[in-house]
């Protein structure tokens, strides 16, 4: 399998994470979930309770962890998944599950990076990459309340296939 030979994206580069990347990745992660939190949302906050259900260090050992940089700063980071979680397995058990999928999870943009697209860069860089790599599906989910979130997935060309637990569930074509 081929992987994303685009390394740039609008003026950014993309990269695989390393183990040297962990504590700047964690430190973003309490970051986002704490502005999610001072927006009201309920989303990632097992993170400020000290728990990491996307188990991050594994996920950077898969390569599985992807940083956005500008000038050496990371702008934006996500985990994008080579095999289904327990979590996608429980969302997508009734909704193809069994067809090969990546899971795009965390994607999360520094505050200093916000409002320059970088979320439609991401989704559009993790496509590509999915097709390359030989996956037939880009997936992800999110809280079905969240308006925003839901507006970018559907504007980004994704497929909303059901709402489960109260999340919804979305799957693009690569």
């Amino acid at each position: 399998m081929k992987t994303n030979q685009n390394k740039h994206l609008s003026g950014f580069t993309v990269q695989e994470a390393s183990v040297s990347d962990e504590e700047a990745l964690q430190q973003l992660m309490i970051d986002t979930a704490s502005w999610l939190k001072s927006r009201g949302s309920t989303q990632w906050s097992d993170i400020l309770a000290g728990k990491d259900v996307h188990e991050l260090k594994t996920r950077i050992r898969d390569g599985e962890v992807f940083l956005i940089r500008k000038n050496h700063h990371i702008a934006a980071a996500f985990i994008l998944r080579k095999t289904a979680s327990d979590w996608d397995e429980r969302l997508w058990r009734d909704h193809g599950y069994q067809t090969p999928a990546r899971y795009l999870h965390r994607l999360m943009i520094a505050r200093d990076f916000a409002g320059q697209n970088l979320s439609q860069d991401i989704l559009d860089w993790a496509n590509v990459e999915s097709l390359q790599t030989g996956y037939p599906y880009l997936r992800l989910d999110c809280i079905a309340d969240n308006k925003k979130l839901n507006t970018l997935y559907q504007n980004a060309g994704f497929i909303k296939k059901a709402i489960v637990d109260g999340f919804c569930i979305y799957e693009k074509r690569t």
